[in-house]
């Protein structure tokens, strides 16, 4: 399905939603001075993108615990997500080998890394893999396994398999939610051991990571922070827990932001 737009009304209701919580649409039309029908619009646009979530009267965010489709994530925080990539992908070296995991923020790092030289990428994200097929300067190796077709990903034991007949430079991979307590967190089991097979597989791994991951909550434990080298991010959360568990990782954090703003 071709990705949609969302205009900029609809990128300040979501905002809204996001820092305001619930939001009614009687409240939403006086704001803009708009008809109900039309805010009703925006709202099911947001909806079917899988941004936020309707109830009768109103709307507020996707229940926690859940994902939303690649789409819906690759245009959440998309500024921030590209500096990240272009901050990570300065640090890769030419005729590097590089896996790519699972993410939004993944395909941004795969759009930064298009024009490195003698480059050797190993992917099971679909859009990694098609954003660079103009790159005729990278090797790309795209994995066997279950097609996702909302994530643009594959997964399955035949990923893993893959990806053990590697070792490579660098791992890129994102994460579902970071917790403070456990580290990366994931919503599939299945993307936990895909993520722990490009650790084990690499020599330097990086987390790409906007800082509204830590607002999110996600079950399934990935991997401490400890086995991180760096996590590439727009800035730090804002609380003194999460900061203290990267403090005591020992992770290098770069950030790609102003980090207080």
């Amino acid at each position: 399905m071709a990705q949609r737009m969302i205009s900029a009304r609809q990128r300040e209701i979501l905002a809204l939603i996001e820092n305001d919580g619930t939001q009614f649409i009687e409240e939403l039309a006086r704001r803009y001075d708009l008809t109900t029908q039309t805010i009703r619009r925006d709202i099911n646009t947001l909806c079917d993108l899988g941004f936020a979530r309707r109830f009768h009267g109103g709307v507020d965010l996707p229940v926690e615990g859940s994902n939303i489709s690649l789409n819906a994530r690759a245009q959440l925080n998309k500024r921030a997500k590209r500096s990240i990539a272009r901050r990570l992908a300065s640090d890769i070296g030419h005729d590097s080998t590089v896996f790519l995991g699972i993410g939004s923020t993944v395909q941004f790092v795969a759009e930064a890394l298009r024009d490195h030289k003698g480059l050797t990428v190993i992917t099971n994200n679909i859009h990694v893999a098609l954003t660079l097929c103009d790159a005729p300067a990278v090797e790309v190796h795209l994995t066997g396994g279950l097609l996702r077709h909302d994530d643009r990903d594959v997964v399955g034991a035949d990923v893993i398999k893959f990806i053990e007949k590697f070792y490579a430079d660098y791992a890129v991979f994102g994460a579902g939610a970071l917790s403070a307590t456990n580290g990366i967190m994931d919503f599939s089991y299945g993307e936990a051991q895909i993520t722990n097979a490009l650790i084990e597989n690499s020599q330097i791994r990086f987390l790409v990571a906007d800082v509204s991951k830590w607002e999110r909550i996600a079950a399934v434990r990935v991997a401490p922070f400890k086995q991180l080298n760096r996590l590439y991010t727009d800035r730090l959360p804002g609380d003194a827990e999460s900061r203290q568990a990267l403090a005591a990782s020992g992770v290098e954090i770069v950030t790609s932001g102003e980090e207080n703003r």
